[in-house]
């Protein structure tokens, strides 16, 4: 069928809600969002009772792995926007997708660092201030759709590179440890995230770590701090992307609590690899610590910073897709409406992205379409049941079965699989 009408009870459009109305499809595009009385009688009409219409989803912060493909598209996460890897790799992909079982992909190239980078395999290391200038427009022009900036690169480099991205045409997002969000965004950063940076805003002599000094007892002791921060974070205008999902799976890997789709479907080095050891007491920090996070991101919420929806997969071990549908029942938990999660992950994202044919159901946009059982306007389901998926197009009927077609042989090759088994041979825990 090349020409094709969809319904559903209701139809999230990106923007509002519509009841009694259809999308029409036609090859890889929308082509009318209208009245079912003024679907043409000789179009096929294909109804979905009890489900709700929405845009493909949008996961703006992952990093791409081949096996990953079918399993976001199993999800209704119709394009992801990778966030750091190896720059030919990342871009062959970008061109392979249409003949793939993957979703469209945008990309950042690598991790621009410094010295020594996090993840060498994944990042482009910089060593001054000039070589930082340089590593941005030489990103820039191998034809990416944005910078990403990492946690080692001296403070003092932010605002060259920011000026070089921007003048080239793209937005930069930060990994804003250790110099912290409000000196990202002073420099003129567009994005930050896992909210990691905000430790050295709101606890500057605090405890050695990472993430996880959030669960720490004395964290509450920074509220009225965090208070500020907001504030001053909202005055500058910077978008917050928190990948709460991987916060999330921490205390669930550490407590032994992992969802089922994950042992199932994730590759099993990938799993062990992304996962700390059973550990009770570490699983309670982190529980609390992302209980804070999400506490934090609603003081944002409430002072209207802008958020995007990311996973963060594969860091975590969390199922692709599924760990989307995660972020946006955690983004409901801070205080978004389900709406306004769906936004999150669809216009608001497109938005920011800069790529008007994505995140909306309306005339002349891609063909991107998920379609969902139950009312997704009153409550986000964490484990949704997908009933159909549309990509550029391509019509998956049995989303479900996308999941059957992982294959193991080859992932270990790609640049996030090596930096994964580098990680785990030196015994270090990935964050990305």
């Amino acid at each position: 069928m090349s020409v094709r009408a969809y319904s559903a009870d209701r139809i999230y459009d990106g923007d509002t809600v519509l009841h009694d109305h259809a999308v029409i499809v036609e090859g890889d595009s929308i082509t009318g969002l209208v009245k079912l009385n003024a679907v043409p009688s000789d179009l096929p009409l294909i109804r979905h009772p009890g489900c709700t219409i929405i845009p493909g989803l949008i996961d703006t912060h992952m990093h791409f792995m081949r096996w990953q493909g079918p399993a976001f598209l199993a999800y209704g996460v119709t394009t992801v926007r990778d966030t750091g890897n190896d720059l030919d790799w990342i871009l062959q992909c970008r061109e392979a997708w249409p003949k793939e079982t993957w979703p469209r992909i945008l990309c950042m190239g690598p991790l621009l660092d410094g010295d020594p980078p996090g993840h060498p395999l994944v990042a482009r290391t910089i060593t001054d201030v000039d070589a930082a200038a340089v590593a941005v427009r030489e990103t820039a022009s191998s034809g990416v759709d944005a910078i990403k900036l990492y946690a080692s690169i001296a403070a003092e480099w932010i605002a060259p590179m920011v000026e070089a991205s921007h003048a080239a045409g793209l937005k930069v997002s930060m990994h804003c440890l250790p110099h912290g969000v409000l000196v990202a965004g002073r420099a003129g950063v567009d994005e930050f995230y896992h909210l990691d940076g905000i430790l050295a805003d709101v606890w500057p002599d605090r405890p050695s770590g990472w993430l996880y000094v959030w669960g720490d007892q004395d964290f509450c002791q920074t509220w009225d701090r965090q208070l500020q921060v907001a504030d001053e974070i909202a005055e500058l205008g910077i978008v917050s992307t928190p990948t709460l999902a991987y916060w999330d799976s921490q205390w669930r890997r550490r407590l032994q609590d992992p969802y089922d789709e994950e042992s199932r479907f994730v590759p099993g080095d990938l799993l062990t690899w992304s996962s700390a050891d059973p550990d009770p007491e570490t699983g309670e920090v982190w529980r609390r610590a992302t209980e804070a996070a999400v506490r934090f991101q609603g003081l944002l919420l409430e002072r209207d910073v802008p958020v995007l929806a990311g996973s963060d997969t594969p860091c975590g071990g969390i199922l692709p897709g599924q760990s989307l549908w995660r972020e946006l029942t955690l983004l409901v938990e801070a205080g978004l409406s389900p709406l306004g999660a769906l936004r999150a992950a669809t216009s608001d994202a497109a938005d920011f992205c800069e790529r008007p044919e994505l995140g909306r159901l309306r005339t002349g946009s891609a063909a991107d379409i998920a379609i969902v059982r139950g009312d997704l306007t009153a409550t986000i389901p964490d484990q949704p049941e997908i009933e159909h998926v549309v990509r550029a197009g391509v019509d998956y009927d049995q989303p479900a079965a996308l999941l059957q077609e992982f294959h193991d042989s080859g992932w270990r090759d790609d640049p996030w699989g090596r930096q994964m088994a580098l990680h785990w041979a030196k015994r270090i825990s990935p964050k990305a």
